[in-house]
């Protein structure tokens, strides 16, 4: 199938996903949080790494967005200009609420990630991808290309990413731990279910596509894109939906649930 037709299966299914997460007693955290000043959302790699790459007046760019809840973070850190992109105007509506709540000033762009406009170009200190972005990516060098556009040269990607191990597993069946896919995944998986975190029920959508991507290929779509890797580690955390909690609870068994990779314009 062509690019367009999985950007176009996705956005549907994150738009329809989005009355769901507004409802879910995480938003309500959210709501909470960013009413008290200085709240952040950003777990302990993430705020290590971007406290050493320094915000304070920096401009940030963070593709496929969301709710802006880590976009938000980064300006209660002191980050100057900050612009969120994501495909589901529904999700920007509701970064929006959360920006008001926060007192916080920032700008949210509704598009294709792939089309991000060219007005943006060079305009940021650093970009910022986190978790469950890339996996919904067909075109994994296309999307590196904008990032590295986006940036000034000499500007920081910042990645914090689902580990691509943990598409072997099938956590949802009766033993999660067995292997059940290739780590070389040569099509994407087909899903029908809405797009849920927090194991709650979520209801059947129109089919939409879930793209597995080795750390390899990663890593090169970066580099071939002209950013200079800097850091890439790889943690046994899970940062994704807490199903995937059960993969962290093998004992003596660690297994790399999540990576931060950081890459420098040149």
């Amino acid at each position: 199938m062509e690019r367009d037709h999985y950007v176009t299966a996705n956005r549907a299914a994150w738009e329809a996903s989005a009355p769901l997460h507004r409802r879910g007693a995480s938003w309500q955290r959210l709501a909470e949080g960013f009413a008290r000043p200085g709240f952040s959302c950003l777990d302990a790699v993430e705020t290590e790494a971007l406290e050493g790459e320094g915000v304070a007046g920096k401009a940030v760019a963070q593709l496929c967005c969301n709710n802006a809840r880590e976009l938000l973070s980064v300006k209660a850190m002191g980050a100057g200009r900050c612009v969120g992109f994501d495909q589901a105007e529904a999700f920007l509506e509701q970064g929006r609420e959360l920006a008001a709540v926060a007192g916080l000033e920032i700008e949210l762009v509704a598009g294709d990630v792939y089309g991000v406009p060219r007005r943006f170009d060079g305009g940021f200190d650093i970009v910022l991808v986190t978790i469950g972005v890339l996996g919904w990516m067909p075109d994994l060098p296309g999307f590196f290309g904008v990032a590295a556009r986006l940036l000034r040269p000499g500007g920081l990607l910042l990645l914090h990413e689902q580990h691509p191990i943990t598409n072997l597993f099938d956590v949802e069946q009766p033993d999660p731990l067995a292997l059940r896919h290739s780590y070389f995944q040569p099509v994407p998986f087909e899903e029908r279910r809405a797009v849920v975190y927090d194991g709650s029920a979520a209801p059947e959508l129109a089919p939409f596509y879930w793209f597995v991507h080795p750390l390899g290929d990663t890593v090169t779509a970066a580099l071939e894109a002209g950013l200079r890797l800097e850091r890439l580690r790889e943690y046994p955390d899970n940062i994704s939906s807490v199903e995937y909690d059960v993969l962290a609870t093998r004992p003596g068994v660690e297994l790399p649930l999540s990576y931060l990779m950081t890459a420098r314009r040149t």
